[in-house]
């Protein structure tokens, strides 16, 4: 979030990288919890999906519209009345925009490169995962002796993933199958990296440290 842009440079600075050293960041997707601090990266190029932008950015639109949000967010998600508790992280949603939305982070639009015309650097694969969001891009990286899946939040935990307090998907159907995707690529040998758990090897069964643990700082 916003106001941890500190444990990521700290992060950084523990394997000897300074944020300007960085040349390259992939968004897997607008939400503000994944892309508030692109701005900490001034030398980068930016690749991400065009449409997940255009989208993100519409949607955070409407949800500071104090008078009519309420109607304009089920243009972007439609299967809303079809989730339990749906309104209440719609609610909180708009809170998180209210407080945190601010697009001068995202970076220099002349920084983004967009996986439409723009191909990724060599050592990745980009997979278009769009159950949670449309245009929502996973990557598959091919390093090391296994690929490693960062999956973005197309897989948000080992398991419980209804513990993770995030946005409901845009397409429910489209995001299990994605998910089923996503693990399906490292079955065979791997990690994946969820969007709100610690990396995992799907073929190692359940962590012995038991269920993922609830993600409270991470409603979207």
């Amino acid at each position: 979030m916003p106001h941890e842009a500190h444990q990521l440079v700290r992060a950084l600075e523990q394997q000897g990288i300074r944020p300007e050293d960085v040349g390259t960041v992939i968004n897997t997707h607008f939400h503000i919890d994944h892309v508030s601090n692109n701005h900490l990266f001034p030398k980068s190029l930016l690749y991400a999906s065009r449409q997940c932008y255009d989208w993100c950015r519409s949607l955070y639109a409407a949800l500071l519209d104090d008078e009519n949000w309420e109607k304009l967010v089920l243009k972007y998600y439609p299967e809303t009345l079809d989730h339990e508790a749906a309104r209440e992280r719609m609610t909180a949603m708009r809170r998180f925009a209210l407080r945190w939305w601010d697009e001068t982070r995202l970076g220099d639009r002349s920084r983004f490169r967009w996986i439409d015309t723009h191909p990724l650097p060599d050592e990745f694969e980009g997979l278009v995962t769009s159950g949670h969001v449309p245009g929502h891009l996973s990557l598959i990286v091919h390093t090391g002796s296994q690929p490693t899946v960062i999956a973005g939040d197309a897989l948000l935990a080992r398991e419980l993933e209804q513990n993770v307090i995030t946005m409901i998907p845009h397409n429910r159907q489209q995001f299990l199958c994605d998910r089923e995707r996503v693990l399906a690529l490292a079955a065979a040998g791997g990690l994946i990296v969820p969007g709100h758990d610690r990396e995992f090897a799907p073929e190692a069964g359940q962590p012995e440290s038991g269920p993922s643990s609830p993600a409270p700082d991470a409603m979207e």
